[in-house]
């Protein structure tokens, strides 16, 4: 993906078009146009200059997860004691190589790492702390009930 040169500014157009996106990814040029009052080259202008901007990294799909056969949610916080400044690399190589892992967060606070991920089985969820347990001290905590499960921004809401 090429840089973009130049100045770019991210307006109320192109946080319209962004909203449209994350709603469907699959929306043509056309329909995001005359939803916004735009041509479609226009928009596919645009498109292009967020995606060479990198503030869209990529197009994809939102899984039910519990439907396609992984019901089990977990999160863990991780304490990595001291060994995780040199050897955090390998052990963000070693999750990436679960399926399940569908998060890893280095984070602040008493914990070094976030780590969510699904599961099939409890025995799976075993495997996955089973590994996180040999780098550090792990908690895990398992969803109940998400409220929101959402990775888009809206931005047309108004904060209260």
């Amino acid at each position: 993906m090429q840089n973009f040169k130049g100045t770019f500014n991210i307006d109320d157009i192109s946080l319209k078009i962004l909203g449209l996106l994350q709603e469907n990814a699959r929306m043509s040029y056309t329909e995001i146009g005359q939803k916004i009052g735009m041509t479609s080259s226009s928009v596919k202008e645009r498109v292009q200059k967020l995606e060479e901007m990198e503030i869209i990294e990529k197009y994809t799909v939102k899984l039910n997860n519990e439907k396609i056969g992984f019901p089990i949610t977990a999160i863990t916080l991780w304490k990595c004691a001291d060994a995780y400044i040199p050897k955090e690399q390998m052990l963000v190589d070693i999750l990436k190589k679960y399926p399940q892992v569908m998060e890893v967060l280095r984070i602040t606070g008493k914990n070094d790492f976030m780590v969510k991920f699904c599961a099939k089985t409890m025995e799976e969820c075993k495997e996955i702390t089973d590994k996180l347990g040999r780098y550090g001290q792990i908690e895990t905590s398992f969803v109940v009930t998400s409220f929101v499960n959402n990775q888009d921004i809206n931005f047309s809401a108004k904060w209260e």
